[in-house]
């Protein structure tokens, strides 16, 4: 679906990390034990952890702590962002991934109850690692022919711990719990020039092994704690979604930098979703040996794979992420592509889905990494 020229921007982004006693966090060492409970291999050592997955340390909520806890935070948080109450957003649109489609819906219904909201304000999906990039397509589908001051708000609410076995090598060391927020507005904000996201069916030729590409399973499993229990999981071919997902990112590079069309000299800066160090490291790879001069963000170490929080945890906290990167800091003008490829959650064992979206930074001001950047306008064109 294409739109015409309007002024949709992202008016705040935030996240909730620095409220503490949200979380839980587990270490190189938990993973180590967690991957060999069950009478697995396991990983090797906590120096094969690192390597594998890039990252140190990873969250899971807090006991007593809830999906809903988490999400009432935030978007009360990105309210005062934005100075106002969350009545006054024309929809809250939440993404909240799971096994259980029925998850999001139930999110949604304590989210509503406890803000006192109408819970038809609420939208809920199921979207996966792309769901930031889903959420900002429907966003600005409601936004485009909307009266300027209109606004959605955008939620990511992730919980990875209560949809994987913590035994799985695959996901126990990457996944982490985390939300955050982004406020779409019809006018002022970091102006989007360009959009899309989708659903990509995978063909047989373009698989290593013909498996599904995820699976679920419903079976005696561990969580994040250790402790046996029955649950539905998720599983991973992992091989196929890997290439697949580099190919997804890559292609999605190439359309977003189309659109984006930088003139030499201009400084692109790519905020890819964040799946797995080996993953991340073959995508750059790739990509800078395709296209040089642009910049990567890395932000495993510390975050690990938020799902759909992912991407925009680049943006809530870009000025650190660019310092740990060793990166200077971002300057008006410059491009911000999102990326994101990864499980489909409506087909999961045939398709994946993928998106991106172009940013131009304008009016930069020091910033904390919470608070949101706003007080520039542009155009967007909108691709779906």
């Amino acid at each position: 679906m294409k739109f015409t020229p309007t002024s949709l921007s992202l008016a705040a982004v935030v996240d909730v990390f620095d409220q503490h006693d949200l979380f839980d966090t587990l270490d190189n060492e938990d993973v180590l034990r967690l991957s060999r409970l069950g009478g697995g291999e396991g990983f090797g050592t906590c120096q094969s952890i690192r390597k594998s997955t890039g990252i140190s340390h990873r969250r899971i909520l807090r006991q007593g702590m809830t999906a809903a806890e988490m999400a009432e935070r935030i978007c009360r948080r990105a309210a005062v962002s934005v100075g106002c109450d969350l009545q006054s957003f024309d929809a809250i649109l939440l993404c909240h991934s799971h096994t259980d489609h029925q998850a999001c819906q139930i999110l949604a219904d304590e989210l509503a109850e406890r803000c006192e909201l109408d819970r038809s304000s609420i939208q809920a999906y199921n979207h996966g690692c792309a769901g930031f990039l889903k959420l900002m397509s429907q966003g600005a589908e409601r936004l485009c022919y909307a009266p300027s001051g209109s606004r959605v708000l955008l939620l990511s609410v992730e919980t990875p711990e209560y949809w994987h076995d913590a035994a799985d090598r695959l996901f126990c060391g990457i996944v982490s719990a985390g939300a955050t927020a982004a406020v779409m507005h019809h006018g002022a904000g970091i102006p989007i020039s360009c959009l899309r996201s989708g659903d990509v069916a995978i063909p047989p030729e373009a698989r290593i092994n013909q498996a599904p590409l995820f699976r679920k399973d419903t079976t005696d499993v561990f969580d994040f704690r250790g402790t046996a229990l029955r649950r539905t999981v998720m599983r991973m071919n992992s091989e196929p979604v890997f290439l697949n997902g580099i190919e997804l990112m890559l292609s999605n590079l190439r359309s977003a930098l189309a659109a984006a069309n930088p003139q030499p000299g201009e400084r692109v800066i790519v905020a890819p979703h964040q799946p797995s160090g080996k993953l991340l490291k073959a995508l750059i790879a790739a990509a800078k040996a395709e296209f040089p001069g642009l910049e990567f963000l890395n932000n495993l170490e510390s975050y690990g794979n938020t799902i759909s929080s992912s991407v925009p945890t680049l943006l809530s906290r870009l000025h650190e992420v660019l310092n740990h990167n060793g990166l200077p800091a971002i300057c008006e003008g410059d491009h911000v592509i999102l990326l994101a490829a990864g499980i489909c959650m409506s087909d999961i064992a045939d398709q994946m889905s993928a998106g991106h979206a172009c940013l131009t930074w304008q009016n930069l001001r020091p910033l904390p990494a919470t608070r949101c950047y706003s007080d520039v306008v542009a155009s967007v064109e909108t691709l779906r």
